[in-house]
């Protein structure tokens, strides 16, 4: 069994990813090159790779004579992102009920549990990653699926430090309870349909908690 080997620029970007969502870094810091360089014992080289990968994602921005900045999103940037969300994944999880398996769904309902009973942020995020990963993962569309992940990257920092989206946790079960019921009983269109309204859902609540912060 083959595993991936990751470039040390890419472990760099794995953990100023991190250091964003947890926000050590927030919305506007400057990704000062030397202080992370000798923060992380690394040279400059892959540091800059590392921040060049984080800017094609969309996580940071990088000016000629500012250097890279933790990028800060508007209202209507998250409003943009949401809804293409919304289209991707509802044809993500129709294109990959049509390829789903058995054991795929029994894992996505213990995944489904989990959630329901978790009570610390971090996990509830690895968990609610994970059930909307397990239903897309048969899709056959590659580049679609990266997509995806690219999106909700950018979005991660915001869904992880506000809190009125952990309240709405119940919520959410629910909406996961009607998705999943869809893939159970083989219902490409009813999940799709699912999963838009429950990505639009997060949206608007992500939206206000920005317009109020």
């Amino acid at each position: 069994m083959s595993s991936v080997i990751l470039s040390t620029a890419d472990m760099l970007a794995f953990e100023l990813k991190n250091l964003i969502n947890n926000g050590s870094l927030r919305d506007g810091d400057r990704l000062v090159e030397r202080d992370l360089a000798s923060q992380f014992s690394v040279s400059r080289i892959p540091l800059r790779e590392a921040i060049q990968k984080l800017e094609r994602e969309g996580l940071v921005d990088v000016y000629r004579n500012r250097g890279a900045v933790v990028r800060t999103l508007t209202v209507h940037d998250v409003d943009e992102i949401y809804q293409l969300r919304a289209l991707l994944e509802g044809d993500a999880i129709f294109q990959s009920l049509q390829y789903m398996d058995s054991e795929t769904l029994t894992r996505a309902e213990l995944v489904h549990k989990l959630l329901g009973s978790a009570s610390e942020s971090t996990q509830q995020g690895q968990y609610n990653r994970e059930f909307h990963e397990l239903l897309y993962r048969k899709c056959k569309n590659q580049r679609l699926l990266k997509m995806i992940n690219e999106l909700r990257a950018q979005i991660e920092r915001y869904e992880l430090l506000q809190h009125r989206l952990l309240s709405e946790t119940l919520k959410f079960q629910d909406e996961h309870e009607h998705i999943l019921n869809a893939c159970l009983r083989g219902d490409p269109a009813a999940a799709r349909d699912f999963t838009v309204e429950h990505i639009l859902s997060a949206g608007l609540i992500l939206k206000s908690y920005m317009t109020n912060r």
